[in-house]
């Protein structure tokens, strides 16, 4: 089979000319269908008055608020079982569930927007995030303006048509409405590809394992018993955890058919060391995600101390099952952005990462970290090396080995402040999530 295959995948924008830089030739692009003729003038209008964040934050709200009624189609529900997010159901308005940040990443997992894309459009986040901040000290400029007009319409205004992938809606219905072969083509597709969609295809069949019924269930059981002992070598510890959870909820509910079905799909991968024993885990785990949802949304740099201090208050010594979360929510804020950190919740991090054990370290670093985009994405600038080698070097937590190859080049690099090595690896991790050569554990 070819290593390049792909079972959905997002397009990566309509073509707009490397040379062109100038805002009235770029809104040229936009689809007239989601941005009209009148809103593009208003573009142009607010450069030539030098209004570059008014253009700016028009463009983007446009692309997101685009982006997210496209999400929406899924239904709010299933978006809320994309996101871990219980509190989501089919009423919940899609600007109220879902952060830009949150945003590009689910749309890049389900193949509205290709890899490009998203990166081009997590690069424009920032920059509206941080220049309509408290912690900005100058004025969007206009370079900064046009690039995020022009990402916006490359990649979501200037599409004739913005749609979940097909590939993906097929293979959803396939699997919630048949019942899969070993030899299906279609099996062996999936089973060799990597992570990214490794994940969305378990919450898929965890989503429907929790809340549906009859043949639907039937189908979700037989395909998750078929697919799980060849995914299970490949999954990251959260998506572990993530399974285990599933089985406590519908044993707590029940629901003793789901429950045996996944009981049976544990079995074959010895799985039960994944089965949290309580739910003091939620608690921790939804404080995290608070803490990740501030960190990327406006203002980050003001909003984060309060919620970084409600996690932290809950206690140092954090439940198995939500320790990936927390250390993910801790790092964010303690490592910061391109433009620093938040002066009032760093210290509060940093406190909370010291109190981490070494062998939890070791763990995390071991088994984590190869699998965590949004950490693999967050040290790329060299004030967010110099503060994760501080951390590690200030806690003598800097001579862990036996790690990965990679992985410990990665973890020597970081001590060590190796700048262009610490972003090429990250950047070769990141990367191998997307595609089929993971790194096996």
């Amino acid at each position: 089979m070819n290593n390049d295959i792909q079972i959905w995948s997002g397009p990566d924008g309509i073509t707009i000319p490397a040379n062109t830089r100038e805002p009235k030739d770029i809104v040229k692009y936009a689809n007239t269908e989601i941005l009209t003729q009148k809103q593009q003038e208003q573009i142009i209008a607010a450069f030539q008055i030098d209004a570059y964040d008014m253009a700016a934050e028009y463009a983007w709200k446009r692309a997101m608020m685009k982006l997210k009624e496209t999400l929406a189609t899924l239904g709010m529900k299933f978006i809320g079982e994309m996101l871990g997010r219980e509190d989501i159901n089919e009423f919940t308005p899609i600007d109220v569930a879902l952060t830009d940040y949150t945003t590009i990443q689910l749309a890049e997992q389900l193949g509205v927007i290709g890899n490009t894309a998203a990166l081009k459009l997590r690069q424009s986040q920032e920059l509206v995030s941080h220049f309509f901040s408290g912690k900005a000290d100058e004025e969007f400029d206009y370079s900064s303006a046009v690039m995020v007009v022009k990402s916006s319409i490359q990649y979501i205004l200037g599409e004739q048509e913005i749609s979940i992938a097909i590939e993906f809606t097929n293979l959803r219905n396939r699997l919630l409405s048949e019942s899969l072969k070993s030899d299906d083509l279609q099996v062996n597709q999936l089973i060799s590809s990597p992570l990214f969609y490794l994940r969305t295809v378990l919450t898929i069949l965890l989503s429907s394992i929790r809340k549906d019924k009859g043949a639907i269930l039937e189908h979700a059981l037989a395909n998750i018993n078929l697919l799980l002992p060849e995914m299970w070598r490949n999954l990251g510890e959260n998506d572990k955890w993530n399974i285990g959870t599933a089985y406590r909820d519908v044993v707590a509910e029940g629901n003793s058919t789901a429950a045996n079905g996944l009981k049976k799909a544990l079995l074959k991968v010895e799985g039960f060391d994944f089965v949290p024993e309580n739910l003091r885990s939620t608690t921790f785990k939804n404080a995290a995600r608070i803490v990740i949802e501030t960190h990327f949304a406006f203002n980050n740099f003001y909003n984060e101390p309060p919620v970084v201090r409600a996690l932290a208050t809950l206690g140092s010594t954090i439940p198995a099952p939500a320790l990936i979360d927390c250390i993910q929510a801790y790092l964010l804020v303690y490592l910061g952005n391109y433009y620093g950190v938040s002066n009032e919740a760093n210290p509060i991090a940093y406190e909370e990462l010291s109190k981490i054990t070494k062998d939890r370290w070791h763990y995390y670093f071991e088994k984590v970290i190869a699998k965590d985009e949004t950490i693999l994405l967050n040290i790329r600038y060299e004030g967010q090396i110099n503060r994760f080698s501080e951390l590690l070097r200030n806690n003598k937590y800097d001579d862990i080995a036996g790690l990965p190859r990679d992985v410990q080049n990665l973890y020597n690099a970081i001590v060590n402040k190796k700048y262009a090595i610490v972003k090429s690896l990250s950047e070769k991790l990141y990367q191998s999530i997307k595609k089929r050569d993971c790194p096996k554990y």
